[in-house]
């Protein structure tokens, strides 16, 4: 986790990065049939808009709200921009009849979603809830509730409410295919950014910090945090691939997986922030430790595995508790001596997918010189 310095310049081609970023990330998740996204908040669709025109590859936008007078506004704007023959009236979204026989031996897929753009006036959490049947799952695997009130799961959900994203992620996180991409806005930053902690700790389970040098990366590692805890509660794991925060909000794009094993290793991505009370300094200790997976990542980590000289002491698979800064040593700051406050727990692994920004940047960089 890094610190920010206080008066580092903001980057004004932001906007332009985090498209282009999206541009480049969606492809990987294009399966061969198209790729089926679901704006579950869309108010005047103008994102779902995006999606369907600028992402190649998607098959399918599921435009989706609450509210009928943003759905017809989203109508509107479909025909503004001339995509009237895409959209999918009638039948399609709403239709709970996927198959008529469960012997039927045709996967799930995404039949009962049509190519085009659907509009659809709905609660968002209901949608995802209803969407939970695997791509590859068979029929005569479902019983009959299942056929007739469940639909198949999507490639790419994008949620981005007023405020927090927190009620939705439980639905989130289970009507997302394995390795499809998940984008999730936050724009409670007073509660993320601290002016009201224990909003945060209600709505994320972590305690945030005030005026701190890395308040919006703080911010992006609780989000992760409690991202990847409601995901470990149905055998599913994260990996971001993208975390932005800027102006008033944080922006995260994640992977989910099926990954019971990935789930064992959840508390290795857990920390606590120990932030000196008088200074910058601050300590960041992981909740858990365990050798075995360490030396395992060490190993992956390098080009050339390098021999082991103690071949009398193996790694260990177990997993223990984490050390604070009095036990490694440093009961208060080394540099004034001042005690610490604690934040957390948030997310302490990776925040971005870097080869993917790197081609991101690379195609910003050459755009401008066209």
């Amino acid at each position: 986790m890094g610190l920010k310095k206080r008066n580092q310049p903001r980057n004004e081609m932001m906007p332009m990065v985090i498209k282009r970023k999206k541009e480049t990330m969606t492809s990987k998740y294009v399966r061969d049939d198209g790729m089926v996204v679901l704006d579950a908040l869309a108010a005047s669709g103008l994102r779902s808009l995006r999606y369907w025109k600028e992402v190649p590859g998607v098959r399918t936008v599921v435009v989706n709200d609450l509210d009928p007078v943003a759905i017809e506004l989203a109508r509107e704007n479909v025909g503004r921009n001339g995509f009237m023959d895409d959209l999918v009236e009638g039948e399609g979204t709403n239709d709970k009849r996927i198959y008529s026989s469960n012997k039927d031996k045709s996967n799930v897929n995404n039949s009962l979603r049509p190519k085009g753009i659907h509009l659809q006036v709905g609660d968002a959490t209901h949608e995802m809830y209803l969407s939970r049947l695997p791509p590859s799952l068979y029929p005569h695997q479902c019983n009959p509730t299942q056929l007739h009130y469940q639909k198949p799961q999507y490639d790419a959900i994008d949620l981005d409410p007023y405020g927090s994203a927190a009620p939705f992620l439980d639905s989130a996180v289970q009507a997302i295919r394995n390795g499809g991409l998940l984008a999730v806005t936050c724009t409670d930053m007073a509660a993320l950014g601290g002016s009201h902690p224990e909003t945060c700790y209600g709505r994320y389970g972590a305690m945030p910090l005030q005026r701190s040098g890395y308040l919006q990366e703080l911010a992006l590692r609780i989000l992760l945090y409690h991202l990847s805890v409601v995901a470990g509660r149905y055998g599913r794991t994260i990996r971001p691939v993208l975390s932005v925060g800027m102006a008033f909000y944080v922006r995260v794009f994640v992977e989910v997986y099926d990954d019971k094993a990935g789930v064992n290793n959840l508390s290795l991505n857990h920390g606590l922030v120990f932030q000196s009370t008088r200074c910058s300094s601050f300590h960041v200790t992981p909740m858990a430790s365990n050798e075995f997976v360490q030396h395992h990542q060490r190993q992956q980590n390098e080009d050339v595995t390098s021999p082991n000289t103690n071949n009398k002491s193996k790694p260990r698979n177990i997993y223990k508790n984490g050390r604070g800064p009095h036990d490694l040593g440093e009961p208060s700051c080394r540099e004034t001596g001042a005690p610490y406050k604690i934040a957390g727990p948030c997310w302490i692994g990776p925040l971005h997918d870097m080869d993917i920004v790197q081609r991101a940047i690379t195609r910003l960089e050459a755009a401008k010189d066209n």
